[in-house]
């Protein structure tokens, strides 16, 4: 699993994602899939775009067809080269396409790609998901929100914290209060009361930094003394988006010596 975390004020986007992939085994009677492995080095933070002012991060699956998707976002990343793109839905346009001739049927996972359009002065957020093969139509979220959190993957730990419930919450209430009006209401008022407030949007992007590693670290750290496998761990990587800086790492993990590979380093930056 993952946590997968964007975070949005005036000056920018905060990416974050960890670094767990597990490996599961076929499902048993009851439908559970037991966790075989989990390694903690996936790659699932990007630069969609080499140079340009857009980022991806990815949940779910961690691998198509036996290439990761570490590879594939890179695969694209080289078949777009030449091109230029005005919008960040335009971007995400060819990447959806791009995805559609790749994925397995079997395949679920999700994409957020983030970032400036040309002429635009604030970002913008595109969500693609893919159900067993099946790829949605883009949906851009949060547009008319200066702040707003997201978060995807295994999230029940950050909707406790941020929400004051996680969606099971709804299932305990169809199956104890039936009538959909008065869950509707009770919905309605937790939303109102149990949300916890996290910045502002002219917060600066230091903060925004600080608090999206916050988040991060308290997933990895809830995984990994809840029972059962830990599905959330290893590095964090963290880039930020801005408008005029542009796609900026702020810490992320490298399977080489940084200090023995200069010449790759900086034609992957």
């Amino acid at each position: 699993m993952t946590i997968a975390i964007a975070l949005k004020i005036n000056d920018g986007i905060v990416l974050a994602t960890d670094s767990a992939s597990t490996i599961v085994g076929e499902e048993n009677e009851d439908g559970v899939r037991s966790v075989y492995y989990t390694y903690f080095t996936a790659d699932k933070l990007f630069n969609l775009k080499k140079g340009s002012p857009i980022g991806a991060m990815t949940w779910g699956n961690g691998s198509v067809n036996n290439e990761s998707i570490s590879t594939l976002a890179k695969d694209f990343r080289e078949e777009i080269e030449e091109k230029e793109y005005p919008s960040v839905e335009a971007i995400v346009k060819d990447f959806k396409s791009f995805l559609k001739n790749k994925i397995a049927p079997e395949t679920s996972l999700g994409f957020l790609v983030a970032g400036y359009s040309e002429g635009k002065d604030h970002p913008e957020m595109f969500l693609i998901n893919i159900n067993e093969g099946n790829i949605e139509e883009p949906e851009e979220i949060n547009a008319d929100d200066p702040l707003s959190i997201s978060w995807f993957g295994e999230t029940i730990f950050l909707s406790r914290l941020l929400l004051g419930l996680d969606e099971r919450l709804i299932e305990i209430l169809e199956d104890n209060v039936g009538n959909k009006e008065t869950i509707d209401n009770i919905l309605k008022d937790c939303n109102e009361k149990l949300q916890l407030p996290f910045g502002v949007p002219a917060m600066p992007i230091q903060d925004a930094i600080d608090l999206v590693k916050f988040l991060a670290d308290i997933s990895v750290n809830s995984s990994r003394f809840v029972p059962g496998a830990q599905v959330i761990g290893g590095p964090i990587d963290i880039a930020v988006i801005t408008k005029h800086e542009g796609f900026k790492w702020i810490q992320r993990k490298h399977y080489y010596d940084r200090d023995l590979n200069l010449t790759t380093i900086v034609e992957d930056e």
